[in-house]
């Protein structure tokens, strides 16, 4: 089985696992699923039923997905796809295959570091958006509302965003200097300096 390398380890991706059981066993795989709605989330059990030398054994995997609001992400569509193709490598790795690694495999692996990529953003992370929107072109009455904008911020992609607006409408040290804003006579002479 192709193994695909995630941070230094190998994991075996679900489609790998599948192939070995088609080339090597007769099997069939059932899968169940149920739906919370007040967590907008998918529970997945799938089964797995294999022959090996004539007789018949029953393996299972559980996974869980919640619906994306993001309609860039993937689980805005295929929250329950997803599941399923989790419970399902779970499933084979109850039977030994595909666990040299360890039993997740490569698509449980990359979903979890994709989720902590962008998982919610902490504390520290907005209090830096809103050090750098106190330096920004800004006028006062915007700086209110976007500052309830930063402390809304939930995912790295929108800090992401919310840093590169905020980086380039950072007041200059040029501009900061003919407003005499918190500039000591050493830091305007260096800045002066630097303009020539």
């Amino acid at each position: 089985m192709k193994a695909v390398t995630i941070k230094g380890k190998q994991y075996i991706p679900v489609n790998e696992r599948l192939k070995f059981l088609a080339d090597n066993f007769s099997y069939s795989i059932e899968s169940n699923y149920e739906y919370f709605a007040e967590r907008k989330m998918w529970v997945v059990k799938s089964t797995l039923r294999l022959k090996k030398d004539d007789e018949w054994f029953t393996y299972s995997g559980m996974a869980q997905e919640v619906e994306s609001g993001n309609y860039k992400e993937v689980n805005f569509t295929s929250a329950l796809e997803n599941a399923e193709t989790s419970a399902v490598g779970r499933a084979c790795a109850m039977a030994g295959i595909g666990i040299d690694a360890g039993i997740a495999s490569a698509d449980e692996v990359s979903k979890a570091i994709n989720r902590a990529e962008v998982d919610e953003v902490g504390d520290e992370k907005r209090m830096y958006l809103l050090t750098l929107l106190e330096n920004t072109t800004y006028e006062e009455r915007q700086k209110e509302q976007l500052a309830i904008k930063i402390d809304n911020i939930k995912f790295e992609t929108d800090y992401e965003k919310a840093y590169t607006t905020l980086q380039a409408n950072q007041i200059q040290d040029k501009d900061r200097i003919a407003m005499g804003m918190n500039y000591s006579q050493t830091d305007i002479k260096k800045t002066l300096k630097n303009l020539k």
